[in-house]
C-alpha cells in the first residue's frame, strides 16, 4: 500500500493514547461505528477525520463513553 494512502490514516494504538483509553477500547467504538476504522495488511486504523468527529460530537451519543486506562470499575473492558 502507497503511503499516502495511509496518509490520512492514524494506528489505533495511537488514537487510544490520544483519547486516554485502550486500543480493544478504541477497537470496540469501530465496531460499533463511533469510529471509522480500516485494517490494512493485518493492521488497524482510525481516519483521521472520524477521530475529529467523534472528538466534536460522539461523546454526546450513547455507547460512546471511553473507559480510562486506569479505570477502577474492574468491568474488563479496559483491560
Amino acid at each position: 500500500m502507497a503511503m499516502n494512502q495511509k496518509k490520512n490514516l492514524i494506528p489505533v494504538e495511537e488514537v487510544a493514547q490520544e483519547l486516554g483509553t485502550t486500543g480493544l477500547n478504541v477497537m470496540m467504538h469501530i465496531k460499533r461505528r463511533l469510529l471509522e476504522g480500516r485494517e490494512i495488511e493485518g493492521q488497524w486504523y482510525v481516519s483521521m477525520e472520524s477521530l475529529e468527529q467523534y472528538r466534536l460530537e460522539g461523546a454526546d451519543r450513547p455507547g460512546s463513553t471511553l473507559c480510562s486506562r486506569h479505570c477502577p470499575s474492574n468491568c474488563g473492558s479496559c483491560a
